[in-house]
């Protein structure tokens, strides 16, 4: 049996207009629900996030940080280090969920989180390429794979949480799909990420098993010119394998054998 609107909407954590004129089959001229939820909003009884998207204050399931972005764009994919804690791969939890959207949408801030939103690598723009690596998780929720999210966090640094951060997450990893990490480097055609990418893995090579034609298959895409790990700053090091210039973090002593 349906529950009436208003019990709907002040219990369920989080949910759409669309959604609800779905539920209660109401078409777009129909204000009717508009109106109760803008009732409801001044009452206390329900807290919108965002134009069309709300959240009941009576509800007995806390909301879902990683639901949102789902709510907010119909192409959301939770994705870049907000995806590493989704699968429990990080160091820290960041106040920002990052999500991919073929259409940017200005930040949202609720219950101090900011909900921010980034285009994707122009490859998975393509109807055939948007959902590469995805997987569904608790409460529908739909965010990049493991391995997939790594390469991201690379190619989007702003949005990785620094190179000790994804270096640790990195060493949370109780194993690494390298093929599917390869696939993904092949569609996104940017050489320099398999030298970021080896050298971290180099990082935790024995606990990754990263050796022998794995590896190899990375070294064997390295771009022809230096590439750098991070920003170009004075003092960083020149790790020749990798044809890679790290931060004093990474310095020679601790990468060992990469240099051989």
């Amino acid at each position: 049996m349906q529950l009436p609107f208003t019990q709907f909407a002040q219990s369920t954590s989080i949910f759409t207009l669309d959604e609800a004129r779905r539920l209660y089959k109401k078409d777009q001229r129909n204000r009717s629900l508009l109106n109760l939820l803008q009732r409801l909003k001044k009452q206390g009884r329900v807290r919108q996030i965002a134009n069309r998207v709300y959240s009941g204050a009576f509800s007995a399931v806390p909301l879902n940080r990683y639901r949102v972005p789902g709510a907010l764009r119909g192409d959301a994919v939770v994705a870049l280090h907000s995806a590493l804690e989704f699968h429990g791969l990080t160091n820290q939890t960041f106040q920002t969920v990052y999500y991919f959207s073929s259409r940017l949408r200005k930040d949202v801030v609720f219950d101090s989180v900011t909900y921010h939103s980034v285009v994707p690598p122009r490859p998975l723009l393509l109807p055939a390429h948007r959902l590469l690596q995805t997987e569904r998780g608790p409460d529908n929720v739909l965010v990049s794979g493991r391995e997939r999210s790594f390469v991201d966090c690379l190619l989007y640094p702003d949005y990785s949480g620094g190179l000790e951060e994804l270096d640790k997450c990195l060493s949370m990893f109780p194993s690494f799909d390298f093929d599917a990490a390869l696939h993904y480097l092949k569609l996104l055609r940017s050489p320099w990420l398999y030298s970021r990418l080896g050298f971290l893995l180099d990082r935790h090579a024995d606990k990754l098993f990263f050796r022998g034609e794995v590896r190899d298959r990375f070294l064997r895409n390295l771009p022809r010119g230096v590439v750098y790990l991070a920003d170009k700053r004075p003092g960083q090091h020149w790790v020749p394998l990798w044809k890679l210039m790290v931060p004093r973090m990474f310095s020679p002593s601790q990468t060992g054998s990469l240099q051989t």
